[in-house]
């Protein structure tokens, strides 16, 4: 006997000449198999046959359950192994081996899928087979041998096996029950199946059916059979069903949408069209549209809103995979978040490679948890804040959070939804911890089972709560009852639960039309290509584009491995099994059928059409064709679902940039209420004040916008809070020493007691205790290093103190302006100086520390002299103003509040090249080295050799009334940057101050 390659006109059911076909054969061989795809194929096929009185004669089964079938009959008495079975096994064999055995290959989730499609397919032609020398192949082969063998051990089979033993069988014994096969719509046939079918055919009788869309695999077919040793004949030719219409006499409409915003609306036009053009049924009842494309439940998603407002009701298989559930999302992430706690707990790698856990956050914001999100919000703030609460810390406020919101829930209402939801936010990430898992999804499912439904959503939150409640039982039963049977740990198991799907049916309506315009049912070009002809009312064919429905063929390892052990699949390519599938989607529809594509994404790039809109396209006319195009010109319609036209549409224009309105100004400056009942500003800080002076702009974004991060860092800010809180404390070491000051008699003595106060200081960081806004806590050895360099930078500071200003000493450290009622410029003044050093006879300077390497752009000059490059003088300009008031402006704070005669106003740069640099008077300007003055200072105030006439005093008023003026600009509400922007500036100009019309 022979394989014949039968051509035939039928389209998704067997008709006409193909079901006398089908008919001969039973009669001929008094049992034939019908194989065929899908299960949905079958019931089509199951359907027909018994139309036309087949009988029993004519088993229709898929693939795998031809080969399950015949296995029971012929086989040894092992069980087929099952896809999940597989998986798991592989997981076990792949996770039980060393990193060095397997390298170049890595224990994940992708390698297993990786090799559980080789063994599904190719497992009977890789075991004991000498592959090529390169490692990878080595490696995978010595993998599947060893599964094969943990599957001999547990009495299962991989089915590709059990068709390669059972060809052998048919050979010899030629059972009744494998002599004839009939192979329909099967578009792949791997190695063993061939085989299998070849020893049918030799036997008795094969029949691969193919259509006129299918007729380009017939080669391929031909070649792979005669290579089994088989005589092909492609001589029978079949007619198809008398009232068969094909793809190219439909009368199509295509849609072209110029982008995704327009696409929701123009799609739910069409639909509504396409009911209202199509022909009423016989019943009269409602009409049928089917929406065949990629993503069904995706489209489902956006369009289901537009058309419920048109009076279409619309329905979807939603396909959810356990990483695409809140429950699968969840665990996956606390799984990685807890391998990174433990490790670190450990000493292998540092807090920083956890910290600051935002996936513990998401899980308390997720409904699962039981927590809230106000207490979600007030962990992830507490965690983000604090970089020295460790992994026992964490846990301990996790187990906190818990406690508050069981606690909370005791105190609702009887009939209160949340009322008997349970918390269980800490326990599932202690049952992770634990490695059991099982417990942690069953603590889940009992959040799941008692949380109402709107908690997972307003519109579809019962279809939500279902999918998680499935999905949670299924992770338990595989890990309880599959994983145990197959004697594979829960810790292995958890691996490849990526690989659970749970399918729901889901439908959407609206409730305020009395009647139903039709339904439209969304799945997949091949779900619609199974559906009788003349099925439905109208077929839409959406999102017809390359990226949807693309052309490449198969690559990758498993096809290598397939070409090297010879065992090469025949494949129907993708051009010609699209066309098949959407010749026959077409012909499901009595009425009309458009096909509608988006031509350019959210970049404006353009999107190609697929090959199957441009094949249409041309038996239309080709670029003659009429193709309907809709714009994105009308953004408003576009938002509105109903399409009626009838929203409320402004056009608002803003204000220019930089420019607040009226109500909005009296918030820049923020006011609080006194004893006596009166309104007055808050008080400003110097830092606050430079700040606007230097740049309105800036000023605004960061004081009033505040668009800062919540994490505490590990940046300049914090090193130099360490570094005011080491120098703040060494400072009073000293005088409580009896040491008035660093000099260069006890500088031996100071260096010794700063590394004791570093130390100290560093430990208190560590632990989060620190006096400034925010601890200096490292979570890495990088950051260990950091916080090591600082300490010799501090010690030349203490060099560099020990011949600076030798009449002065400290006398004021971190001193608090808030609460001594002082005024500057009109303004009230808070916040506090790094330092104030005092000499005998009362005079002052005023220290800030600053932690950057470059002192000199503190420097300040008399503005009284002229200019060397323009001859131009500062001072004449009636808003001059220096770059840096910070210390000027405390300097005059000082004057008034405690009455010292304050003559510099300096700032110490910590790090780098030590100095300090400002403005002094002349006296303390430094005339030589080693004076005792500032060192490296030589411009006071006034410059009188220069020709300067502006003394110390004279600098602090005139500095004073610039400020005044510009705070009284604040309180008119000006915020416009800077003419001349800093550096700092190009980090908030960019935030979003070019406005347009709306």
């Amino acid at each position: 006997m022979a394989v014949q390659i039968v051509r035939h006109a039928s389209g998704a059911v067997p008709a006409g000449d193909e079901l006398q076909l089908m008919a001969r054969a039973v009669e001929c061989f008094g049992r034939v198999t019908l194989l065929v795809p899908s299960t949905s194929e079958r019931d089509v096929c199951r359907r027909a046959a018994a139309d036309a009185h087949l009988g029993i004669g004519l088993d229709i089964v898929t693939p795998t359950a031809w080969i399950e079938g015949l296995w029971e009959l012929l086989g040894d008495g092992r069980r087929l192994c099952t896809n999940l079975q597989r998986q798991l096994l592989i997981a076990d064999t792949l996770y039980a081996r060393d990193e060095r055995e397997l390298a170049p290959l890595r224990a994940n989730p992708g390698t297993v899928r990786m090799l559980a499609r080789m063994a599904k397919d190719l497992l009977p032609f890789a075991e004991g087979a000498k592959g090529p020398a390169d490692a990878a192949t080595r490696v995978v082969l010595s993998l599947l041998d060893v599964y094969g063998a943990r599957l001999r051990d547990r009495g299962l089979i991989e089915p590709a096996q059990a068709a390669v033993l059972l060809a052998d069988a048919v050979a010899d014994l030629a059972p009744a029950c494998a002599r004839c096969a009939i192979v329909r719509d099967v578009t792949t046939l791997p190695a063993h199946l061939v085989r299998l079918l070849a020893q049918v055919g030799r036997a008795g009788s094969v029949q691969v059916l193919l259509r006129a869309s299918q007729q380009v695999w017939e080669e391929e077919v031909a070649r792979a059979f005669s290579q089994m040793g088989c005589t092909v004949e492609r001589t029978l030719e079949l007619g198809g069903a008398e009232d068969a219409d094909g793809a190219a006499t439909r009368a199509l409409s295509f849609l072209e949408v110029a982008g995704p915003h327009a696409r929701a609306r123009a799609y739910a036009d069409e639909l509504a069209s396409l009911l209202l053009s199509a022909p009423a049924g016989e019943s009269g009842g409602a009409k049928t549209a089917v929406v065949a494309c990629a993503r069904p439940a995706e489209l489902f998603d956006e369009l289901a809103g537009y058309l419920a407002a048109r009076g279409i009701a619309s329905s979807v298989t939603r396909f959810s995979r356990f990483s695409q559930t809140v429950v699968g999302q969840q665990f996956a992430a606390l799984s990685d978040v807890v391998s990174r706690m433990k490790a670190a707990q450990e000493g292998q790698v540092a807090d920083g490679a956890w910290w600051p856990a935002p996936e513990l956050t998401d899980w308390l914001y997720a409904p699962v948890s039981g927590a809230d999100a106000a207490l979600a919000r007030g962990f992830d703030k507490k965690i983000r804040s604090n970089r020295a609460l460790g992994v026992e810390g964490v846990l301990r406020e996790l187990q906190s959070v818990q406690s508050r919101a069981g606690s909370a829930r005791r105190k609702l209402a009887d009939d209160h939804p949340l009322r008997r939801v349970p918390a269980v936010c800490s326990e599932v990430v202690q049952f992770i911890w634990q490695d059991r898992p099982v417990s942690a999804f069953k603590s889940m499912l009992s959040a799941i089972e008692a949380l109402p439904a709107s908690s997972f959503g307003t519109r579809d939150g019962r279809c939500r709560q279902a999918t998680e409640r499935a999905m949670a039982e299924r992770a338990v039963d595989v890990l309880m009852n599959e994983a145990r049977s197959l004697d594979v740990s829960q810790a292995v198991a958890t691996k490849i639960l990526d690989g659970l799907c749970t399918a729901s049916r889901e439908r959407a309506a609206s409730a305020s039309f009395e009647g139903e315009v039709g339904t439209v049912v969304f799945m997949t070009l091949a779900d619609a290509a199974v559906l009788e002809p003349a099925s439905v009312d109208a077929v839409l064919l959406a999102d017809v584009d390359v990226t949807s429905y693309p052309l490449s063929h198969e690559e990758g390892p498993v096809v290598t491995l397939g070409s090297a052990l010879g065992a090469d699949a025949a494949v129907l390519e993708p051009a010609a099994r699209l066309r098949d599938q959407a010749e026959r989607s077409i012909c499901a529809s009595r009425g009309p059928v458009a096909l509608a594509r988006v031509s350019h994404d959210r970049q404006a790039k353009d999107r190609y059409p697929a090959a199957l809109w441009t094949e249409l396209l041309a038996l239309r006319g080709g670029d003659e064709a009429p193709v309907e195009k809709t714009g994105e010109g009308d953004v408003a319609g576009d938002f509105d679902p109903a399409g009626t036209g009838t929203a409320r549409v402004e056009r608002v224009l803003c204000l220019p940039p930089q420019r607040l309105g009226v109500s909005a100004v009296p918030y820049l400056v923020l006011m609080r209420r006194t004893e006596d009942g009166a309104l007055v500003p808050r008080q400003f800080s110097a830092s606050q004040i430079e700040s606007y002076v230097g740049c309105p702009l800036c000023w605004f974004v960061s004081s009033r916008v505040r668009p800062s991060m919540i994490d505490a860092g590990f940046t300049n800010m914090e090193k130099g809070n360490f570094v005011h809180d080491v120098m703040d404390r060494f400072h009073e070491e000293v005088r409580e020493r009896g040491m008035r000051r660093v000099t260069p008699e006890n500088l031996r003595a100071s260096l010794a007691l700063l590394d004791e106060v570093f130390a100290a200081v560093r430990a208190e960081h560590a632990r989060g205790k620190t006096a400034s806004s925010a601890a200096l806590v490292a979570l890495s050895p990088t950051e260990q290093a950091q916080i090591d360099d600082i300490l010799p930078q501090l010690r030349r500071v203490v060099r560099y103190e020990a011949d600076a200003l030798a009449p002065f000493s400290p006398e004021y450290l971190e001193y608090s302006f808030n609460g001594l009622g002082v005024d500057y410029a009109g303004w009230p003044l808070g916040g506090r100086i790094d330092r104030v050093d005092v000499d005998a006879e009362g005079r002052a300077v005023v220290i800030d520390y600053k932690h950057r390497s470059d002192a000199n752009p503190f420097k300040l000059k008399d503005p009284t002299v002229p200019l060397k490059k323009t001859g131009e003088v500062p001072a004449d300009d009636p808003r001059w103003l220096p770059e840096h008031t910070q210390t000027l402006i405390y300097g005059q704070a000082l004057r008034r509040a405690l009455g010292l005669d304050v003559r510099g106003a300096l700032y110490f740069s910590t790090k780098g090249k030590v100095a300090m640099r400002g403005a002094v008077s002349s006296e303390l300007a430094e005339e030589e080295a080693g004076d005792g003055r500032v060192p490296g200072l030589r411009d006071g105030f006034p410059a009188v050799q220069a020709g300067g006439t502006m003394d110390f005093d004279a600098l602090l008023d005139r500095v004073e009334a610039g400020i005044a003026e510009r705070l009284g600009e604040l309180r008119a509400g000006r915020i416009a940057a800077a003419a001349d922007p800093l550096t700092s500036c190009y980090h908030n100009h960019p935030l979003g101050f070019e406005r347009r019309d709306a």
